[in-house]
């Protein structure tokens, strides 16, 4: 999203790779240079990618932990049926008074000191 298309105001509209096509397999990357760009334009994307991948964690965590009694309903039903159908799920949205986000830019912070990964292992 951010190298291939663009889609970051702290990078710019560049398109920082080019989409591959065929897959990885097929051999048309091999021997090309990963980038044109320079180490400042891709720490900046590195440092974009980092924080949206975060604040959407963050994000996706607070929805389900407020939803967590639905969460719950939800996989028991799953579990004893294992399909739910569209009308069943509405039905358990309005039962379960389901809260939603507002839609709006996430953070502008990495946020790293709230994520429950702080650190890799030393070793496993």
């Amino acid at each position: 999203m951010v190298k291939e298309w663009g889609m970051s105001d702290k990078v710019g509209a560049l398109a920082l790779v080019e989409p591959q096509s065929g897959g990885p397999f097929m051999g048309r990357s091999m021997g090309q240079r990963a980038t044109h760009w320079g180490g400042k334009i891709m720490s900046k994307v590195d440092s974009e990618v980092e924080r949206l991948v975060n604040n959407s964690y963050l994000t996706a965590k607070n929805i389900l932990m407020s939803n967590r009694p639905l969460l719950d309903h939800l996989a028991k039903t799953l579990i004893e049926q294992e399909v739910v159908s569209a009308e069943e799920f509405q039905m358990m949205l309005v039962e379960y008074n389901a809260k939603v986000v507002p839609f709006k830019v996430i953070g502008e912070e990495r946020n790293r000191d709230k994520l429950p990964f702080k650190q890799f292992p030393k070793t496993v």
